[in-house]
């Protein structure tokens, strides 16, 4: 049974993913502390420690863009430690509008207070830590 805190910081991370996923990053960077960080998956060629608010954003705009847009399905979130894991599937938009999955996305989210403090990307699940 979870408490009242895990609960809490899983409603305030699924909606901050769920107004990225409806109105974009900018609408995402609302819930984002002015310090937060982004680690990138290890697998991306170029992969960085981003800090600070306003880089994340570019920093996530600018590995959307590299993969070509897009949106998630958010298939589920769930506490790992005192962080919170985002299991999502990346689909891109095909010729006549379908949309076709690229893969798996994990975020593992930490948040302090009522602001996301901390996003680790991973490819793959066996990969996430139990924070």
């Amino acid at each position: 049974m979870q408490d009242d805190a895990t609960a809490e910081r899983m409603d305030r991370v699924l909606r901050a993913y769920e107004g990225w996923n409806r109105d974009g990053v900018q609408r995402f960077s609302r819930f984002l502390s002015d310090d937060a960080t982004l680690a990138d998956a290890p697998e991306l060629p170029d992969a960085r420690m981003t800090r600070g608010r306003p880089e994340v954003v570019r920093r996530l705009e600018e590995v959307a863009r590299s993969v070509g847009g897009g949106s998630v399905e958010i298939r589920g979130v769930e506490p790992r430690g005192d962080a919170v894991l985002v299991t999502m599937t990346w689909n891109l938009e095909a010729s006549g509008g379908a949309e076709v999955s690229v893969g798996d996305v994990f975020h593992l989210v930490e948040v302090e207070g009522d602001k996301i403090c901390g996003i680790r990307v991973f490819l793959h699940l066996e990969s996430v830590p139990d924070a």
